[in-house]
């Protein structure tokens, strides 16, 4: 596994995190706890997906659902959707559900969308995420970056069992390392702890463009010069011990399936709340030519 691997892991996930926040008033911060919807869509719905989605988003905003959500697709992997849903504990995940389970009129309407929805899907799943804030870096650089953020690396980690201590040592010396070396990607990881296999956590870099993948290299440089090559080499063997394997996908930020926060949309409300596309009027046909009055 490429050093580098190991430091995008660890600098990576509170992008997306911070979009929940709906206080403006109030410093960002991380939600404790991730609600993660995972959607396989089929081939050549990606449209027709992306409209039932945002009739969900119409949906919430109609019965001002409590818990805000971020969508995002697939650019690069499976074709898939991801969700993300902010919670402050678990008993607010159990508050969500109680509301729908009230309120009948939302309870229909959204069993209804979800049936026009399941018909373009091939499967979905459900997952619960914790946030690890111990292995946390810089995240309150997320929250001013996030309205601005158009794409993430999410990368899916899975680890040997009752290997988590040793885990957390390599993300202490990844995230020393970046500190050092002064690495402008925050930082957060948030562990997997209901709906997916043992030992699973999930981590995000966030791109405001694409250029930032080409960045790197240079910051692979960086954070090995800072650590050192002794270290550095222990870093490598400790990680293959410890990590049984990786997944990287490439996510795009899509607003229309997005439920944010009024406070997150006006700091980019032209990428969050587009105004309608104006269409210009149709022009008047012309009117035919008159005939000559006879005998001219």
């Amino acid at each position: 596994m490429k050093l580098r691997s190991i430091g995008c892991a660890f600098c990576a996930s509170v992008l997306f995190v911070t979009v929940f926040q709906a206080a403006a008033q109030e410093a960002p911060a991380l939600p404790k706890v991730l609600r993660i919807f995972r959607e396989e869509v089929k081939q050549g719905k990606g449209a027709a997906h992306e409209k039932s989605e945002a009739a969900f988003v119409k949906m919430f905003g109609k019965y001002k659902y409590p818990a805000y959500a971020l969508g995002c697709d697939v650019m690069a992997g499976p074709t898939e959707a991801w969700f993300f849903e902010a919670h402050d504990s678990m008993m607010s995940i159990e508050n969500v559900v109680g509301m729908l389970g009230k309120n009948a009129a939302m309870r229909t309407e959204f069993a209804n969308l979800d049936g026009v929805d399941g018909e373009l899907r091939t499967n979905s799943s459900t997952m619960i995420a914790v946030l690890r804030d111990d292995l946390s870096y810089r995240a309150s650089q997320f929250a001013q970056e996030l309205p601005k953020t158009r794409y993430f690396a999410m990368t899916i980690m899975r680890i040997r069992p009752f290997t988590d201590t040793r885990l957390a040592e390599l993300g202490k010396q990844v995230i020393a390392a970046d500190e050092k070396a002064n690495i402008e990607v925050p930082v957060a990881i948030y562990q997997v702890v209901s709906g997916g296999p043992g030992g699973m956590y999930l981590l995000f870099s966030p791109m405001k463009s694409l250029e930032t993948m080409d960045g790197v290299p240079a910051r692979s440089k960086a954070m090995m010069t800072a650590m050192g090559m002794e270290k550095a080499a222990a870093l490598y063997k400790n990680a293959s011990e410890v990590i049984t394997g990786t997944q990287v996908l490439l996510l795009a930020v899509n607003p229309k399936m997005s439920y944010v926060s009024k406070d997150i949309a006006a700091q980019d409300p032209d990428f969050w709340t587009p105004k309608p596309a104006i269409t210009s009027a149709k022009p008047a046909a012309p009117k035919p030519a008159e005939k000559p009055p006879a005998g001219q």
